[in-house]
């Protein structure tokens, strides 16, 4: 039974550093991951907890750590559903900031409160106000979320997301009506379901967006997971047993579940180590460095390209999305060599004029040559480096933040670097164009890209 149980707990685990570090900037997977890393944390607390008995300074805060991570994942769990509500112009929900300005805070107050409060009693009272406090919280976000004009989704969305949340948050409840570890360990057992299934639908949805291919890696990653912690934390788990001889305590038992977490963290986090390590190692060979970091990008990219990407049968809107997210990755190669723009026939036209190899970096670097090549096509004039009247805008919009990489909305960009041109540029955008009004021109720059993207391949296909 303690195998299935810390089986369990390393798959939860896993799941959740996977989808962060699958796309560290995507909101939606970081707190659909946290939720799982937080209930993966609930699970190894309620293994624990039956070998806490014998440390009786561990028993309390072992129970206020299932407690916490009962309701926990939840709340991160609607969070996650509420940032899906963005518009496609990037608009955001009331339920969205009422969550992420309130909510949060509310749930940061109770983790406070419940983690230091020394009262048995003044706990139990705290824990069920909490309790009761979140699951109302979470049906009335529920219900306002699926009945909101802002939030429109297929029936699917509904029946596999929000049905779950209120089934488990019932469940969440129904402890204070019997109370017990056994039914706190069913729930949070329950809650590690749900958080799995939740968490590979975002996932999906969020990955196949991107046009990329989720299974491959999905896999990798999963079996090197299972091979690196068999091999680590096996040994440890066999040391324990043969060296005790009377099995597992409270803190053998840790050890080996500190010893699964750090096996597991250090495979989903290889590449990042591996890079580096090599910047480390290889800190006088600056030639042999950068090789290097192209073999890892390789390495990495080509389990998520999706194979068979047609990118000549998108419609317009597909085409727009993901030149908009190209326009926004041009200093990012990774995110460039696993766009299914790279796979336009313009692409392989280009690259076979200029005799040069096929392969994933030269995709990626050729599909980054063709969008600033479209960005410079939008400057009215040639023989200046710099406009405000309304002809520029589109391409100020585009060229300066990703071309050049100033960040006119960040206080903490220093313009140290820059240009003539690039600093009055940044003074423009800081005192005359509002950072609605700079996204809604980039949108629409990129549609004009899309659009001449799509007569040239569409002359390409023509020879």
């Amino acid at each position: 039974m303690l195998i299935v149980q810390l089986s369990y707990f390393g798959l939860v685990f896993w799941f959740g550093l996977y989808m962060i570090n699958r796309d560290v900037r995507n909101v939606r997977l970081w707190l659909a991951g946290l939720g799982l890393i937080v209930c993966s944390i609930g699970i190894g607390a309620v293994i624990l907890l039956p070998h806490s008995q014998e440390h009786q300074t561990m028993a309390m805060p072992i129970s206020k750590v299932r407690d916490i991570c009962s309701y926990l994942p939840l709340v991160l769990w609607q969070g996650a559903i509420l940032s899906a509500a963005a518009g496609k112009e990037n608009k955001r929900s009331a339920l969205w900031l009422l969550w992420k300005h309130g909510l949060t805070g509310l749930t940061l107050c109770s983790m406070i409160w419940l983690a230091f409060v020394e009262s048995p009693i003044v706990y139990g009272v705290s824990y069920k106000v909490a309790v009761c406090m979140f699951f109302i919280l979470s049906a009335v976000f529920s219900i306002g979320g699926a009945v909101s004009n802002e939030i429109k989704r297929p029936l699917p969305f509904y029946v596999f997301i929000y049905s779950p949340l209120l089934v488990f948050s019932c469940m969440m409840a129904l402890n204070l009506l019997f109370p017990g570890d056994a039914w706190n360990k069913g729930t949070l057992m329950a809650n590690g379901a749900g958080m799995l299934l939740f968490g590979a639908y975002t996932m999906i949805k969020e990955i196949r967006d991107q046009g990329e291919s989720w299974l491959p890696d999905l896999f990798r990653s999963l079996d090197y997971s299972v091979f690196f912690t068999l091999i680590f934390s096996g040994q440890v788990a066999l040391v324990i047993l043969l060296g005790t001889g009377t099995g597992f305590d409270f803190t053998t038992l840790s050890t080996l579940m500190v010893s699964i977490m750090v096996s597991i963290a250090f495979q989903v986090f290889v590449y990042p180590i591996r890079a580096l390590l090599d910047n480390i190692a290889l800190m006088m060979f600056p030639k042999l460095r950068t090789e290097r970091s192209k073999l890892r990008l390789v390495e990495s990219v080509q389990v998520r390209i999706d194979e068979y990407a047609n990118p000549e049968e998108m419609d317009d809107e597909e085409l727009y999305r993901h030149i908009r997210r190209a326009t926004s990755n041009l200093g990012n190669l990774e995110r460039l060599a696993s766009s299914p723009l790279a796979q336009l026939k313009l692409i392989d036209e280009r690259i076979r004029k200029r005799g040069a190899a096929d392969g994933v970096v030269e995709r990626a670097n050729e599909l980054k040559s063709l969008l600033i090549e479209s960005i410079l096509q939008l400057k009215p004039r040639r023989d200046e480096q710099f406009g405000t009247t309304d002809e520029w805008k589109f391409y100020n919009a585009l060229y300066f933040p990703y071309v050049v990489g100033i960040k006119p909305y960040s206080v903490r960009y220093s313009d140290n670097q820059l240009d003539v041109s690039s600093i009055e540029a940044l003074k423009w955008f800081r005192t005359c164009v509002p950072e609605r009004t700079c996204y809604n021109w980039q949108n629409a720059g990129a549609r004009l890209i899309a659009t001449s993207l799509r007569e040239k391949n569409a002359l390409i296909k023509a020879q």
